[in-house]
């Protein structure tokens, strides 16, 4: 008798709304946190041109009991097509004493250009995840001309070139989403 693992695929974590940039025009959308083991989730990931960014380290993720990164993809509910995604982590910094401490590390975003602010309802989730674990920040090792919504959801520049978040910001970045996308959490 063989045992097979069971894998459980994405998982809704927040639904919000999006502005279209042509059309200007709200739509529905998904934030998923996607598994690397399941077969579906491989098939987001490696059919999307928006999701070239994480593609390979979630394939080498696919054959980890425990993956190395969580990861993300915010998707139009109607045409399914990836709005944003990212690949986060999280570290121990001790390095700065104004932010040492657990924090959590987007490695990878990518924002799809047919949407206003696509990467600032995955942000409001991170803040609002980061702020449950406790983590002293939020930091990016992307830049910002790559994810746009970096920018707007007011990232600091530190000293040593870090981008950051402070976690006596997360609220704030949480309540903007709010006000301009409809955010609701799931669990």
């Amino acid at each position: 008798m063989s045992i097979q693992s069971i894998s459980f695929g994405k998982t809704a974590v927040m639904t919000c709304t999006i502005k279209n940039a042509e059309t200007k025009k709200r739509q529905e959308a998904t934030l998923y946190k996607m598994n690397p083991q399941d077969r579906e989730d491989q098939r987001d990931v490696r059919f999307s041109k928006q999701t070239r960014c994480i593609a390979r380290d979630f394939e080498a993720d696919m054959a980890r009991l425990q993956p190395n990164y969580d990861y993300y993809l915010l998707t139009n509910d109607k045409t399914k097509e990836v709005i944003s995604c990212a690949q986060t982590s999280r570290h121990y910094r001790a390095s700065n004493t104004t932010y040492s401490g657990v924090s959590t590390l987007i490695n990878e975003m990518k924002e799809n250009e047919k949407y206003l602010r696509a990467g600032e309802p995955l942000l409001a989730y991170l803040a609002h995840k980061s702020f449950s674990q406790y983590d002293k920040c939020i930091a990016s090792a992307v830049d910002l001309e790559e994810a746009p919504s970096l920018k707007g959801c007011k990232f600091t520049q530190l000293k040593n070139g870090d981008w950051v978040i402070p976690e006596k910001r997360y609220h704030m970045l949480i309540d903007q989403a709010e006000k301009r996308n409809d955010i609701s959490f799931i669990g």
